[in-house]
């Protein structure tokens, strides 16, 4: 226990037998139920934090530690923020990982008997946002929970979005495959009971390094007994779903993420939750969230997102497309007709290029429809929203009528009776909720006149309050003589009558003086007092009214959130194609030719992120590899391209299996169950590992799991280690991957001692960017040929780099050396194991470029038996001959 009193806990205060107040004791009992929260305590108009909560959040908002009072004197530490200004500060707490518990007044404080009843209504995290508003409508916040089934030994992980509906679940095959799709669907918070994980020393270090929020639950509440409640509000016929039978003991973190999700929100029912489903991971292409990284398919950062081809391909005109788009990168599909289905689309979309520009245009006035009905779950929802709605509605029919005229085959298409039910709500929002900006229940304007009677009766007399206190005052003017005689009305004393005292003596019988002041008197009349309330009457009456109003509609949009979560995946399916269309055709892609039989064959290819920033001046592709040569050996000096080249194969798969055209002029190309790669050097130093630690562990992945229906990308395999270490093991893989995996396989590499190798199996190939020499000066094509690489111009390339001179010529005499000596190494008299590199002076002379090959040419003149022309001609041929 501390010694400063100004550091005591409220348990400190306790244990020292300070009798609390009846506001603290109510304090108290509340914060001992959410110990490891923020309390946010409502007084009035402010929400208070005391002692170790207002201290962690006068840090997180940088707002002032002050106190409130104190007990048994000791002070109670103490922060706040105005409850109307709530949005600005709650989800900047959470956004730094913590919690927050907004406990409000639930009764009326001029009901009250003694202290106001309080308690906690909404539990604020990272994936539940206290602002609807303000939470970014691009992602998805994911909570997520997982558990394995001792019968079946899967893993089955479960993932809510609260903001915007999602629920589904995945079953991995085991703890590396779940740690996976935690990595590609990124969940912020992850559910879990005490001890759940402690025997698994590889899913304990993910979670360390992740930096997910950790919640930690009893483990009764991984026990159907236990959750059976909870889990009937989110999935009500969950007994007699017949997808949930199939997967085990699936209601385990099934339960757990319900009982979460209703002890936070305290929501009689979640409207916007939508139906379970299952992924079915074993029917999409495969493909791991490092490899989407390291192909620039996902982003490394929000702010690189634009550098990839997620956001290359995001021209989506709506946040529920944004999300969708996510979410079909995160399935790439492998059956082939749901794939020829999307192609059909991006096709007639593209063929109709008008109806594509009206669909961007129409698509762009609809507002996020997920989170409108999240607000409608949890109480948020206001007027402007419910417009949003009923515009979302018109804007679909406009779209429907569109896809109908094109034929677009479009998932969730909304039937005529559906339409129908939407288009009534439509109306009646339309003709019932006032679209002026900032029109509210409280300002009594948010219903429009017209739509109901009574309203517009109590709305006359409320608002046309000043009106008739001008008549009355106008009134009292003539009856009493008086003309400077005013009706005036403040918050304390209502209304009065206002005279100056040089004429009290004209007020007649029936003016009662209320107050005297320095210069005049302040008197009521029966009249004037029945007046007040009637006005004080009529705003509380039209406040009822109007929310009785409102709540009509809003229960309206409950009871059709089915049919409006079905219009949501509409709207997002038909943006994701549209941004699919759209890319295709500014782009120039190509619609892929999906083959039975393996190959990869492509014309003109491209990778679309290089050629967007370089524009013409990117050398196109030509590549072609199948069932009888598969294995292409891509050899040759840095900057040439290679690893480029096996980027946009792989780029080009993947767009071809979610869907897409692809940046090729023409593409054949069979359907792969996984996309391998190892591109770039990557050390993980937190595990200790180098970088050719990891080089082979992410090999023998790939050899684990690769089939002959995989794709392989590899980029320079075994350079982490000794040369010749390096060498036979590049070698030993090569033959491995021909031999045994049989798979389409790229591999670059910089051991040319590779390329013999290639040319004696029959189902392997060498490739090569085509580079070539003049007088010394490099030039690097780019154009992608069948053949291996005569040489690896890494001199050349340091010369680019900017090397000085200096080491570029001793470079040049070293590798010299080295290469008259690379069949027997010459070693040193004292017979180290060092090549000799310390040459002559004479030898250190700089040595010019091809001037062996222009010695041997010399030496090989007959020039006796030389005529004239026939010298003049060799010098010529020797002047221009500079490819090596």
């Amino acid at each position: 226990m501390s010694n400063n009193s100004q550091d005591l806990t409220l348990e400190e205060i306790i244990a020292k037998g300070v009798k609390l107040t009846p506001m603290m004791e109510q304090y108290y009992e509340i914060k001992k139920e959410y110990k490891d929260i923020l309390l946010m305590f409502r007084m009035g108009d402010f929400y208070e934090l005391f002692f170790e909560d207002a201290k962690r959040a006068s840090k997180i908002l940088n707002i002032s530690l002050t106190h409130r009072g104190k007990l048994g004197g000791y002070p109670i530490p103490m922060s706040g923020i105005p409850h109307h200004a709530a949005n600005t500060y709650i989800d900047r707490i959470t956004s730094e990982g913590e919690k927050v518990a907004i406990c409000e007044q639930i009764e009326d404080p001029k009901l009250a008997k003694g202290i106001v009843k309080r308690a906690v209504t909404q539990v604020v995290s990272p994936c539940l946002p206290y602002d609807l508003e303000k939470s970014d409508t691009l992602i998805n916040n994911y909570i997520a929970c997982l558990d394995l089934d001792a019968e079946t030994q899967k893993y089955n992980l479960i993932f809510v979005d609260f903001t915007t509906g999602d629920f589904f679940g995945i079953s991995a095959r085991d703890i590396g495959d779940a740690i996976e799709k935690l990595q590609v669907y990124k969940p912020k918070e992850l559910i879990c009971y005490l001890g759940q994980w402690e025997q698994s020393s590889e899913f304990t270090n993910y979670l360390a390094a992740s930096g997910m929020l950790t919640t930690y639950l009893s483990e009764e509440y991984f026990q159907e007994k236990f959750t059976e409640l909870y889990i009937e509000r989110l999935i009500p016929t969950f007994k007699r779903d017949e997808v949930i039978k199939l997967h085990g003991n699936i209601l385990a973190p099934i339960g757990a993420i319900s009982y979460y999700i209703c002890s936070t929100q305290s929501l009689e029912k979640l409207s916007h939750i939508k139906p379970f489903s299952m992924i079915n991971i074993e029917k999409d292409m495969k493909i791991t969230y490092p490899t989407m990284l390291g192909l620039e398919i996902m982003p490394k950062s929000k702010e690189q997102y634009k550098d990839s081809i997620l956001g290359f391909l995001d021209v989506t005109k709506t946040s529920m497309g944004s999300r969708k788009l996510k979410a079909i990168f995160r399935s790439p599909l492998r059956d082939e007709s749901q794939i020829q289905k999307r192609f059909n689309n991006v096709e007639l979309l593209i063929n109709e290029y008008e109806t594509l520009q009206s669909f961007r245009n129409t698509l762009f006035e609809i507002r996020d429809i997920e989170r409108i009905m999240a607000k409608v779950s949890t109480g948020k929802v206001n007027g402007s929203d419910l417009i949003n709605l009923s515009l979302a509605v018109t804007a679909y029919k406009v779209l429907k009528k569109d896809i109908k005229k094109i034929k677009l085959d479009i998932d969730y298409l909304l039937d005529a009776k559906t339409l129908k039910k939407l288009n009534t709500l439509e109306e009646e929002i339309q003709n019932t909720i006032n679209d002026e900006i900032g029109a509210t229940l409280e300002k009594g304007n948010l219903i429009k006149d017209g739509c109901d009677k009574q309203r517009d009766k109590l709305r006359k007399l409320t608002h046309n309050a000043v009106d008739s206190v001008i008549e009355l005052e106008k009134k009292y003017r003539e009856q009493t003589g008086i003309g400077n005689l005013k009706i005036k009305s403040n918050n304390v004393a209502g209304y009065f009558i206002e005279v100056s005292k040089s004429h009290t003596k004209k007020i007649p019988e029936g003016f009662v003086r209320r107050q005297t002041l320095v210069n005049s008197e302040r008197y009521q009349t029966d009249e004037l007092i029945d007046f007040e309330k009637e006005v004080v009457s009529a705003k509380d009456k039209l406040y009822r009214l109007e929310r009785k109003i409102f709540d009509g509609i809003v229960s309206q949009v409950v009871e059709l959130g089915q049919d409006i979560l079905n219009l949501a995946g509409s709207i997002a399916y038909l943006d994701v194609i549209q941004s699919f269309a759209w890319v295709s055709k500014q782009n120039d892609f190509s619609r892929p030719i999906i083959k039975k039989e393996k190959l990869i064959n492509l014309t003109s290819a491209w990778h679309p992120l290089i050629r967007a920033k370089i524009k013409d001046q990117f050398v196109c592709h030509n590549l072609s590899l199948n069932k009888d040569q598969y294995f292409g050996l891509i050899t040759g000096p840095n900057m040439a391209g290679k690893t480029t080249v096996m980027r946009e194969v792989a780029i080009i798969q993947f767009l071809c299996q979610i869907g897409c055209f692809v940046p090729a002029k023409r593409a054949e190309i069979s359907l792969a169950d996984y996309i391998f790669s190892r591109l770039g050097a990557s050390d993980d130093i937190i595990k200790g590992q180098s970088t050719f630690m990891v080089e082979m562990s992410e090999t023998a992945e790939i050899i684990r799991h690769a089939s002959e229906d995989s794709l392989i990308v590899l980029d320079e395999i075994g350079r982490g280690t000794s040369t010749y270490d390096g060498l036979s093991i590049a070698w030993s893989l090569v033959e491995y991957f021909v031999t045994k995996t049989k798979a389409l396989t790229l591999f670059s590499t910089h051991y040319h001692e590779l390329i013999g190798l290639v040319e004696n199996l029959s189902n392997a190939k060498n490739l090569t960017v085509k580079t070539i020499n003049e007088r010394g000066n490099v030039q690097f094509l780019y154009e992608l040929i069948e053949q291996g690489a005569t040489q690896s111009f890494g001199i050349h390339v340091a010369k680019l780099a900017g090397l000085p001179e200096e080491i570029l010529e001793r470079s040049s005499i070293i590798l010299e050396k080295l290469e008259d000596n690379k069949s027997t190494p010459e070693v040193r008299k004292n017979n180290s194991n060092q090549l000799d590199m310390f040459f002559s002076e004479r030898e250190s002379k700089k040595i010019q470029p091809q001037s062996n090959f222009f010695e041997d040419e010399i030496k090989g003149l007959d020039i006796l038996n030389m005529t004239p022309i026939q010298a003049l001609q060799k010098l010529h041929e020797l002047k221009s001959n500079s490819i090596v």
